[in-house]
């Protein structure tokens, strides 16, 4: 990649930054990415993909059959308010592109700029720009999408996310479990209000989030002669009582509401979470005499790689002397993209962002520019380590045949 070419994906990046939108609602964020690609040499754009109808596919087809291979970024930014001062920082008052798809963006459209300068001779490549992956909904939508699964299947799928606190850069690996699953819940009590000096005649929830939260908490330790995996619940909210013009002193609460994020490797640790929840809040609302409701929230599948695709990862990274760490436990946070590799054989992969980078989600955090280029080339060195593979066995086949591999339409080469 040349210094200009770098500088101008540098300069998309920070317009995607500075421009964020949220889940499901990426239709300008799309819309940059198409003409971005508009003259990126692909065979197919294919828009307006996903039930949100903002996902982008373009596809590149070589002359001669091969495998095909999916690199998917994500499109959306987060809820939250950046804090940082640069000229690039979001310009939507409480939206912020603080978890680095900005920077996964223009990594994929700088592939699309090689894959036309130096188009593959077989096979085929979709680049997916994915909508929702952080409500957990992108993902299956667009595998649902009978306009993509027109397009045919691929063969292989790949995904990188950038990780803070590791080396600039450095390879992130693991077979199977990668990224945790997960699921959010909203725990919803109600009793009844009375007078604070005589909260007896109420029904207060006050007990029960108490002892909700205290043993949500602790389900990592309580949980782990039950479970074959490390799990983990946090506790992101509660509420006991209202007070919509300020502190209500005078009134107990009849009312309370408990949110959170329920943590596994393995889908049947995480069902088991599930109920136990189900099983505490139904019995904590009973003995304190309290109607109840539990509700469900962005479901994520865990994110687990393919032996032989993380393979290939690894090894084009060392043909480009990159950094390669293994990883002994995946990362707790969740990817939708775990939808996509127990669909088809698939790797997701982490990416350094730098010792000293904040925390993804951190309202200071910003996705460094060296990585754009960085990861352009690991996934071109994937998608060409896979066609390699293939033309290594067509040669074998040949060779055994004695005539020359056929093109896409059936016919040898030059007929």
């Amino acid at each position: 990649m040349g210094r200009s070419g770098a500088g101008g994906l540098r300069a998309f990046r920070r317009r995607l930054h500075a421009n964020p939108e949220l889940s499901g609602q990426e239709t300008a964020t799309a819309g940059r990415v198409v003409k971005r690609l508009e003259h990126a040499g692909a065979a197919r754009v294919v828009t307006g993909l996903g039930s949100m109808q903002t996902g982008v596919c373009a596809v590149y087809e070589g002359r001669q059959e091969g495998p095909g291979v999916l690199v998917r970024c994500e499109l959306d930014a987060l809820p939250i308010q950046e804090r940082n001062r640069f000229e690039h920082r979001s310009t939507v008052p409480g939206v912020a592109h603080l978890c680095g798809h900005d920077g996964h963006m223009a990594t994929l459209v700088a592939l699309a700029g090689d894959l036309g300068a130096n188009p593959i001779d077989r096979g085929r490549v979709f680049l997916l720009f994915q909508p929702a992956e952080e409500t957990g909904a992108g993902a299956v939508a667009v595998l649902e999408d009978p306009r993509f699964r027109a397009l045919g299947d691929p063969d292989y799928v790949y995904a990188l996310h950038n990780v803070p606190k590791y080396p600039l850069g450095a390879v992130l690996l693991r077979e199977g479990v990668f990224a945790q699953g997960s699921v959010g819940f909203i725990v919803n009590f109600a009793g009844r209000t009375s007078h604070a000096s005589y909260p007896e005649h109420g029904v207060s929830p006050s007990a029960a989030v108490a002892r909700l939260v205290t043993a949500v908490d602790a389900f990592g330790t309580s949980l782990a002669g039950k479970v074959a995996a490390p799990v983990l619940a946090t506790i992101s909210f509660a509420r006991i009582g209202r007070a919509e013009t300020g502190p209500n002193f005078g009134t107990a609460p009849g009312e309370a509401c408990v949110s959170g994020v329920l943590r596994a490797q393995r889908s049947a640790d995480l069902e088991l979470l599930r109920a136990e929840l189900g099983g505490l809040a139904a019995r904590l609302a009973g003995e304190s005499g309290l109607a109840h409701s539990l509700t469900w929230h962005e479901a994520f599948a865990a994110t687990a790689s393919d032996a032989g695709c993380v393979a290939m990862v690894r090894d084009a990274a060392r043909r480009l002397r990159l950094e390669v760490r293994e990883l002994d436990e995946p990362f707790r946070w969740s990817e939708d993209f775990g939808h996509f590799t127990a669909a088809f054989p698939g790797a997701f992969f982490g990416l350094g962002s730098g010792i000293d980078q904040p925390q993804l989600h951190d309202d200071g955090y910003d996705y460094p520019d060296d990585l754009i280029e960085t990861g352009a080339r690991l996934f071109r060195a994937i998608i060409d380590r896979h066609l390699e593979d293939r033309l290594k066995v067509d040669r074998l086949q040949d060779d055994r045949r004695g005539h020359r591999a056929p093109t896409r339409s059936g016919r040898p080469p030059g007929s």
